[in-house]
């Protein structure tokens, strides 16, 4: 039990980005979702406001009217896309796993371990038919994860994300979706998904609704979701922004091309259906909600007929990991990916060595290291603000791109 403890707060430290699945259960409870409360009450969670640090009523109903209308339309879209396996990446702890299952669907919620070890067992206690449930924990930057969490899947999947893709950088953004391309090519099926449009989704909620305290209801939910997540700008090169749409449809769409994939956008206010929210709202308000959806889509996102993938020489990407620690300094040799699932191997090092000795150094070998995650990135930075300045050495072009673009090369000492 102590291990597993140790083990759980290691991997919310790692990627705390989990905490805003438990902020939008707990919207759902009070939008009214059926048995959102139930899991809830399970998690031992209080109110969306207790959890998310949102003090404001509007900043809170606003959310509420985004999180129920992306939860009923995801899966009124999963049902009507005719798959029958719906593998929702992450699937959070929404009750989105009973609701589907009992229309017959099979159900794999893919999440980090931290979400997948706590929901699955609360969903499958409350469903008439576990046996439709699977839950594993992976990382979406992870190939091999994820292909070890399909391995028993021989038919066409309706593959979803929501409310993922904004908390990764560019280069995270360019590995889930060859994943997700990989996936599609190996199963069949779709990919739906409504994040990106979600800033558009969300500022046209509150514009209509909310009036003149949108914007400053805007921010504090951007600065709730920042703080949970640990995230910076929460938008990358697949997030449409609001203030330049036609050139921001070109380059996602672009972006998906790369990758071989092709998109169709589907209206939201079409396929939405009616939200227990609205009881809290005034004609008016649900009336300028309705007609303010109509400029949001979802997309519906398949594989090019004739699109071949570039031949790429497949590597061995397994983590491993040796350390020793000398004269101060922590000495680290890497392997592999550093991502989700495998930064925690860093921060147990860090943490068990810290205790026993005094290190001001850490020399980190990234000579045989494939890639590296924000989650690794969140990692080293633990490493620096606890009085271990990083070095980074022996690092690749792949790796030293990822520091470029997210900064962090001016945060480490960094070497080739």
């Amino acid at each position: 039990m102590e291990k597993e403890s140790i083990d759980y707060s290691v991997q919310a430290r790692t990627n705390p980005v989990f905490m805003t699945a438990k902020t939008a259960v707990c919207l759902m409870a009070q939008a009214g979702i059926p048995n959102a409360a139930e899991i809830v009450n399970r998690l031992g969670l209080g109110s969306a406001e207790e959890v998310s640090g949102m003090k404001d009523s509007g900043t809170i109903l606003g959310n509420e009217l985004v999180v129920e209308a992306k939860y009923r339309t995801m899966c009124r879209l999963i049902e009507e896309s005719g798959y029958k396996i719906n593998v929702d990446l992450p699937c959070g702890y929404t009750p989105k796993a009973l609701h589907l299952t009992a229309k017959g669907l099979k159900f794999i919620g893919l999440d980090l371990p931290i979400v997948a070890n706590e929901v699955g067992p609360i969903l499958s206690d409350l469903t008439d038919h576990p046996e439709r449930m699977l839950f594993e924990g992976v990382d979406a930057t992870n190939p091999d994860s994820l292909i070890a969490a399909l391995k028993d899947v021989h038919e066409p999947i309706c593959l979803t994300t929501e409310g993922m893709m904004m908390y990764f950088t560019d280069s995270e953004v360019n590995a889930v979706i060859t994943n997700v391309r990989s996936l599609l090519e190996a199963h069949g099926g779709c990919w739906i998904t409504p994040d990106p449009e979600y800033i558009l989704q969300f500022t046209l909620t509150f514009k209509s609704v909310l009036g003149e305290d949108a914007l400053q209801k805007l921010m504090a939910s951007r600065d709730a979701a920042s703080g949970q997540s640990d995230a910076g700008s929460l938008t990358n090169a697949f997030i449409i922004n609001p203030m330049d749409v036609p050139a921001s449809l070109d380059r996602v769409t672009a972006l998906l091309a790369v990758h071989g994939l092709k998109a169709r956008r589907v209206n939201l206010a079409e396929h939405m259906p009616e939200l227990t929210v609205y009881q809290k709202l005034t004609g008016k308000q649900t009336d300028a909600f309705k007609e303010a959806m109509r400029s949001c889509h979802y997309w519906v996102i398949t594989p090019e007929e004739h699109w071949k993938a570039s031949d790429v020489r497949q590597t061995d990407s397994t983590f491993s990991m040796d350390h020793m620690v000398s004269d101060g300094v922590l000495r680290v040799n890497l392997r592999g990916r550093m991502d989700t699932i495998t930064a925690p191997e860093l921060l147990k090092v860090w943490e068990t060595e810290k205790s026993n000795n005094t290190i001001t150094k850490a020399e980190i070998n990234c000579a045989r290291l494939q890639y590296i995650s924000s989650a690794g990135l969140r990692v080293l930075m633990i490493l620096q603000k606890g009085g271990a300045k990083v070095r980074l050495t022996g690092v690749n072009d792949t790796v030293w791109e990822i520091l470029e673009t997210t900064g962090f090369i001016n945060i480490f000492e960094v070497a080739r």
